[in-house]
């Protein structure tokens, strides 16, 4: 949820923090190595850095700059693009700093990708400071070797606010501490429309290890990226994780690695239709697949 965060003076929340004074909501992580969340191994790194580039030139700017200063920055949209991408994230007469957690492959074809962008948004206001941390689906274009901007297919969704009694296993998930998600996530927990059965799992899981979360629905391509099929995520069956522990995904491929074996963990779970990751532990066609997409996340479905 975005969560007030103490503050000093005034004068200090109407300044954008700088270096080291700026609050950590989500602690750095082993894998990040400073501010740099992109590992060594990633399969598509210019693609992974070109989406987090577009999601900070969109959180990252001064009290005193509008929308139409930020959007003068936004080189890589048109201008009437730069102007409607910089108003969605812009808030009149505050600071905002923003923090690039993951960058996860959200799709990958021949000549385009998604790339699922984890944003912490913190804005400072006279009222104090809040923070949003959402999935942003950037998608791109590959034009004569290089990857370029095309559009953002999800803002990473809205705040949602529960009309009734939440229950109990989405209490349990949401309260975990050892389940790391973004508000995007939260949100589509809240709205009702997350399976039980896929609660249940992930709240197992947790005894298991800590881990992240970079999507549930919103987020997340509405269709099985290139096909006309809907996605498993966008019908509430469905969570995308890229790291188990302190470790990625996309750095504990070996066979035998402990990734390897919470992938063997999952496939026994009851609950679970499908899941993708770096290896195919039933061969093709079977629960458990692999591709090139799959490399830097763990896609866990259930069927109801």
């Amino acid at each position: 949820m975005c969560t007030p965060i103490p503050t000093g003076s005034a004068q200090s929340i109407l300044s954008p923090p700088t270096g080291t004074e700026a609050p950590a909501i989500i602690p750095l992580g082993p894998h990040q190595n400073g501010a740099e969340p992109v590992s060594p191994n990633e399969t598509h790194p210019n693609a992974k850095r070109l989406a987090s580039e577009v999601a900070l030139a969109l959180t990252n700017y001064s009290a005193n700059e509008s929308a139409a200063d930020i959007a003068e920055r936004v080189s890589f949209a048109s201008a009437g693009a730069a102007v409607q991408l910089a108003e969605a994230f812009h808030f009149p007469g505050a600071w905002s700093q923003g923090r690039i957690l993951y960058p996860q492959l959200g799709g990958l074809g021949e000549e385009a990708a998604s790339v699922m962008v984890v944003t912490e948004q913190m804005v400072g206001t006279p009222d104090g400071v809040r923070v949003f941390i959402r999935t942003l689906d950037v998608r791109l274009a590959l034009v004569e070797g290089s990857w370029h901007f095309a559009r953002l297919a999800s803002e990473g969704g809205t705040q949602i606010m529960p009309t009734g009694p939440v229950p109990q296993i989405a209490l349990t998930v949401l309260n975990d501490p050892r389940i790391e998600m973004p508000d995007s996530a939260r949100w589509d927990i809240l709205s009702g429309n997350i399976s039980t059965n896929l609660l249940t799992v992930m709240a197992r899981l947790a005894e298991r290890t800590p881990y992240g979360v970079t999507t549930l629905s919103q987020g997340h391509p509405y269709e099985v990226f290139g096909t006309d099929r809907q996605s498993d995520h966008t019908r509430g069956r469905a969570v995308d994780i890229y790291r188990l522990g302190n470790t990625l995904v996309i750095d504990d491929r070996a066979s035998g690695s402990f990734t390897h074996d919470i992938v063997k963990w999952l496939y026994d779970q009851p609950e679970i239709r499908q899941i993708g990751s770096p290896w195919a532990l039933d061969g093709y066609g079977g629960r458990s697949f692999t591709d090139k997409l799959h490399q830097d996340h763990l896609h866990v479905a259930v069927a109801q």
